[in-house]
């Protein structure tokens, strides 16, 4: 029996063998941020006798579960980085991993916050936090962190922050903590603001502040099947750019 590692706060669903076989239900890992557009696109997907069922969480813990056997049979990445990681262990199907998304990454604060601060080279962005904290995801292994980190170290301000950040496991959880203002700004992507009641965007960062936010969609080889190639490119249809752009998303 394969074991793989428990990743904290990762809802993993199992499928049986049986019903995979049959291509009946399918298992999608996600990047969390990803969440409210994939259901989205997963409600009108017109094949009901398939069952596509998603764990969200971060993308290189799901890579990392993935490449100690769990039974995936899509991954949608926030970073190419994880993908490529699973491609150079032959992890991926022929012709089955593609650039999907783009997102930006956006400062924000709670809905009833007060900061205002312009994103620019050297921006005080430490002293408007006072004896508050920067909301990020952890930004050694979570996408929306490392964009983080890449942003804030080419604007000159990264140092003045390391030691000023509230680092989470994911980004909908640096999310949760601006919305219950328990921190008085934070970085996420522009499409998880979208569905937040609670927050507000004070500043967008610069594209060419930090590395290209690519979300790369792909197909496991081992559990590849015609009803998950289906499913793969009924994900890049017209129908479901839609869904996706509604929710702060760029097709890639």
């Amino acid at each position: 029996m394969i074991r793989f590692a428990t990743v904290l706060g990762l809802a993993f669903i199992l499928i049986s063998v049986s019903s995979a076989a049959r291509g009946e239900n399918i298992l999608f890992f996600a990047a969390a941020s990803t969440a409210d557009a994939l259901n989205g696109a997963i409600r009108v997907y017109p094949e009901k006798n398939v069952r596509v069922r998603v764990s969200y969480a971060s993308s290189g813990a799901l890579a990392r579960q993935i490449e100690n056997g769990a039974p995936v049979a899509l991954f949608l990445s926030a970073s190419p980085v994880w993908t490529k990681r699973l491609a150079s262990r032959n992890l991926l199907a022929k012709d089955g991993n593609r650039p999907f998304l783009g997102n930006r990454l956006v400062l924000v604060i709670p809905k009833t916050g007060k900061l205002q601060i312009v994103i620019r080279k050297n921006f005080p962005l430490a002293k408007k936090l006072a004896a508050g904290r920067l909301a990020i995801a952890d930004p050694a292994h979570v996408p929306a962190g490392i964009y983080a980190k890449a942003a804030l170290t080419t604007l000159g301000v990264w140092s003045t922050l390391a030691r000023r950040t509230a680092r989470t496991s994911d980004v909908r959880s640096a999310l949760a903590l601006i919305e219950r203002a328990e921190v008085p700004a934070g970085i996420v992507f522009r499409s998880d603001v979208v569905a937040a009641n609670n927050v507000k965007v004070v500043g967008v960062f610069p594209q060419n502040t930090h590395p290209p936010i690519i979300y790369p969609l792909s197909i496991i080889k081992q559990f590849e099947t015609p009803a998950v190639r289906k499913f793969f490119d009924y994900l890049q249809s017209p129908a479901v750019a839609k869904v996706f752009r509604n929710f702060g998303f760029e097709m890639k």
